[in-house]
């Protein structure tokens, strides 16, 4: 895969991003941690501050069934009373929230409260024994009560305690804890900034240390160009954009070299070229001397081609006019052509027609055939009859006698027109037959008239076609006289250009000299 410069700065830059999001995530994870413990402490506190409130609130609650005991005011009383009230319900609240805070220790906090409870429960009835003043004005039943009461709350104050030691292990346990977990997520913190650090640090060399040196090849490779090096090559590797400038580079040293190699040949090759120049234009020079000579020549002979000229035009109008009446002629022989072909059409459906008639002919033939047998078989059955009836019948056996010899004549007749008729349908057939090739022989001869035609016409257009090239040709005689002179003149600046073509040539050789020297002074 081609990773170019800047696909290696986006992956640095991507890498760092990722780095500095992976410290970041780890030190919102730590931050996360040092709340969680930091919550887990405050919790733990405000167990501890619970437990003391309990504490308090049975220190209190003691106090105020004491003092149940001993005041004798009514309105004294109703104070110890509510105090008495507000003291219990600050036992039963502060065992709902460590129960409420510590999960964990609700077996003992129940256990506890329970305990509590009948330690409530005595204090109340120590209190309402207190109370009857009327009944039991010396407290003797209240006196009696204050030792269960005192058990109990011997009892309890044995088992908070326990408890109070319970929940300072814990909270100490989870101070610790949100301790090292505030340590642990900020040594991760620091260490992986500081690898992220390292690595983009590490990288960020590496890559510029690459570059630089790439750069330095290109800088070499320049100054050796400007010292006209030709063979120097920048040899950078590589799949980048550097590397890709670097065989830029080797290509258009490549070329330049190549450019200056055929610099240096062209120019030796200008050399030897102006060098037949300079002898080419000696040459011209003479060559124009001698054409200046001649077109002085050709002007007189140009006077002579007009009056040939003159003579071919004549010639070619009387060819024209043969032409036209050739062209007559055969126009003429074409029509009769064609009026030939029409007549052997219609000798040919005449023919076609009498071909018709002899075969209806042969029909009727056929017939009349037929007619003379069965009327000889007539005068047969006749013969047979009369000979059956004698005497009587002997006047129709004559009769039957002339008919039979009637229908022998009759067929004898038909035979002899059958054969005629046959005879005439040969003939017919002949006669279509050579009408026909005489129709293609005229056909022939119609296509070849008209080919004739189109061929006088064609001779027609480039007689009148040479008539105009003559008449042209005459015109220009004079045009041509008129050139020749021109050339003459034209002969005359053609040798001085020449002197001037030797001249250049001379200059464009020193030149190429210059430019081959140039040419030498890079290394190839």
């Amino acid at each position: 895969m081609r990773l170019t410069i800047r696909h290696q700065i986006l992956a640095l830059a991507a890498a760092g991003f990722v780095m500095v999001s992976t410290a970041g995530l780890i030190g919102y994870r730590g931050i996360s941690q040092i709340e969680d413990a930091q919550a887990e402490a405050s919790a733990a506190a405000a167990v501890l501050k619970a437990v003391g409130a309990v504490d308090t609130a049975r220190v209190a609650f003691r106090g105020d069934v004491l003092n149940a005991i001993t005041t004798r005011d009514s309105a004294e009383r109703q104070g110890v009373l509510d105090l008495l009230g507000s003291h219990v319900a600050d036992l039963r609240g502060g065992f709902a929230q460590i129960a409420r805070l510590r999960p964990e220790l609700a077996d003992q906090v129940e256990e506890l409260g329970a305990t509590a409870d009948e330690m409530i429960a005595a204090g109340q009835r120590v209190v309402t024994l207190a109370s009857r003043v009327v009944s039991d004005p010396e407290q003797i039943g209240a006196a009696e009560a204050r030792p269960g009461f005192e058990s109990h709350y011997r009892t309890f104050d044995k088992a908070l305690p326990e408890l109070e030691a319970a929940i300072a292990e814990d909270a100490a346990q989870t101070s610790a804890a949100a301790a090292d977990k505030a340590a642990g997520a900020r040594t991760l913190t620091l260490i992986t900034a500081g690898l992220a650090a390292v690595l983009l640090g590490g990288a960020a060399v590496l890559l510029a240390r690459r570059v630089s040196r790439r750069i330095g090849s290109f800088v070499s490779a320049m100054k050796a160009l400007a010292g006209m090096d030709l063979t120097v090559r920048a040899d950078v590797g590589g799949g980048d954009e550097l590397a890709e400038l670097g065989r830029s580079l080797d290509e258009v040293v490549a070329t330049v070299r190549g450019a200056i190699g055929e610099i240096a040949d062209n120019a030796t090759a200008l050399i030897s070229a102006s060098e037949r120049l300079s002898d080419t234009s000696r040459d011209l020079a003479a060559g124009a001397q001698t054409a200046a000579e001649q077109a002085g020549n050709a002007s007189s002979n140009v006077d002579q081609v007009a009056e040939s000229v003159g003579s071919a035009n004549d010639a070619a109008h009387v060819l024209q006019t043969s032409i036209r009446d050739i062209n007559g002629a055969v126009a003429e022989a074409v029509q009769v052509a064609a009026e030939a072909v029409g007549l052997a059409t219609t000798t040919n459906r005449t023919i076609e027609r009498l071909r018709t008639s002899s075969g209806e002919v042969g029909a009727v033939v056929n017939m009349i055939t037929s007619i003379a047998q069965q009327t000889n078989l007539l005068a047969l059955n006749a013969t047979i009859e009369a000979a059956r009836a004698g005497e009587q019948g002997r006047g129709f056996a004559v009769v039957a006698g002339e008919v039979k010899d009637l229908s022998q004549e009759t067929a004898s007749a038909t035979e002899d027109i059958e054969s005629k008729v046959s005879a005439m349908r040969g003939d017919t057939e002949n006669a279509i037959e050579a009408i026909g090739r005489i129709g293609s022989v005229i056909n022939r001869i119609d296509e070849i008239q008209r080919s004739i035609v189109e061929a006088i016409e064609v001779q027609s257009q480039a007689t009148r076609s040479i008539g105009d090239g003559i008449a042209v040709v005459s015109r220009s005689s004079g045009d041509i006289t008129g050139s020749i002179q021109n050339v003459a003149e034209a002969t005359r600046t053609t040798h001085d250009g020449a002197t001037r073509t030797q001249t250049a040539a001379t200059e464009l050789a020193e030149l190429a000299h210059g430019l081959n020297a140039l040419a030498g002074r890079f290394r190839r």
